[in-house]
């Protein structure tokens, strides 16, 4: 039997794509239909690792292979006495050619009247109520204002609200902004509350508010500068916490193991289950969501809002909690050669300079002996000075 028919492409489409029916097992192919069937799984393993949403396109892929193969299988003339190594080494091959063309293909950007859905957008994203997502930018404008909002100068400002715009009760529809690390932004919403979204958090809210309250979401960190009304109580929901005010300034941080709320102005209410406490200003409200305990305390109130007036603070912080903060400002990860490091406390107080790290690093190694920052990529590996 010569080798192009040892090759049953049928069902090695079949093996691939995992239809292949229940009685009929691995054993039934035969060595080199088996050895080429591994190489696309473990190919397909591979680019999984490097890109979970890409997959080996069986159809198209073994329809290919299989051509050039056969293609190969010609050329070569099987008569020659050629090992089973060697044609397995031809298929090999020319599945790489495939793998190669594949990965191309995948990494050309689509035709988005085809599928607008499948867009990445790598920046600032927004998924308007109307479930479209677009990013953040200039290019949007005219998309934006169907919404309702403008860009002004990177701040997303919706139009004033009257009451010919309040939505009706139960008839809110969300907007869901979304943040990157390395970014921020700010929203002015049409009620005239102003939000600052910090680096790697989503706020989902709606463009205007109900008449009787307002109400957004939170995951990670935002400061809130909410537009006082007396009739129309403003609610934070974050992670099992309710935050409510009537007009007031403060900023919420829930990436710890603890949500915190830290008092800028006015009075806010804390609310965890059937626990509740107010803050007044220059009070950092904890909720701790392991034990579900609600706590106040002093604080210093520029720890917590710092980010939002371009500041980099920290007062006696651990490495540890610098780097955590910092890996979310500027996109970057932090890998400490030794673990006794991160328990090293500093003090840092200055304007944060764009996206370069480097000033902060050097104000650090500045203050210290004791510490050293390599920066690779967008790794910054942190060791013990010499």
């Amino acid at each position: 039997m010569d080798q192009e028919e040892k090759m049953n492409w049928e069902k090695l489409l079949k093996h691939l794509d995992g239809h292949q029916d229940d009685g009929q097992a691995d054993e039934e192919l035969n060595q080199e239909e088996l050895d080429v069937l591994l190489l696309a799984e473990e190919t397909n393993m591979s680019l999984n690792r490097t890109d979970p949403e890409m997959k080996f396109p069986v159809q198209a892929g073994w329809e290919e292979l299989e051509a050039r193969y056969k293609e190969k299988h010609r050329e070569a003339n099987p008569r020659t006495g050629r090992s089973k190594r060697n044609w397995f080494m031809a298929a090999a091959a020319v599945l790489a050619c495939v793998i190669g063309s594949v990965w191309w293909l995948s990494m050309r950007p689509e035709d988005p009247s085809k599928n607008a859905s499948a867009i990445t957008i790598t920046g600032i994203k927004l998924t308007l109520e109307n479930g479209k997502t677009v990013a953040l930018d200039q290019k949007e404008a005219p998309v934006l204002k169907s919404a309702g909002a403008d860009l002004n100068g990177g701040t997303l400002v919706y139009k004033k609200e009257t009451d010919l715009t309040k939505e009706k009760e139960g008839s809110v529809s969300m907007n869901v902004l979304e943040v990157p690390y390395g970014k921020q932004t700010k929203v002015e919403l049409g009620d005239g509350t102003a939000i600052w979204v910090n680096s790697g958090s989503k706020l989902t809210y709606p463009s205007h508010f109900p008449a009787s309250k307002r109400e957004v979401i939170l995951e990670g960190e935002a400061f809130f500068d909410v537009s006082h009304n007396a009739q129309r109580p403003f609610i934070v929901h974050v992670k099992g916490l309710n935050v409510q005010v009537l007009g007031t300034a403060f900023n919420i941080n829930s990436f710890g193991p603890a949500v915190q709320t830290a008092l800028v102005r006015g009075k806010v209410g804390l609310e965890a289950g059937d626990q509740s406490i107010l803050l007044i200003p220059g009070e950092l409200g904890s909720y701790t969501r392991a034990g579900g305990t609600l706590s106040k305390t002093e604080a210093d109130l520029k720890l917590y809002t710092a980010w939002k007036d371009g500041e980099i603070y920290f007062d006696n912080s651990s490495l540890a909690e610098i780097a955590f903060r910092l890996e979310r400002e500027y996109n970057l990860h932090f890998s400490f050669e030794d673990a006794a490091l991160k328990n090293l406390h500093f003090m840092v107080d200055m304007p944060k300079t764009g996206d370069d790290i480097q000033q902060v690093l050097k104000n650090i190694r500045l203050s210290t002996n004791e510490v050293d920052f390599v920066v690779k990529g967008n790794v910054i590996e942190v060791k013990r000075r010499n």
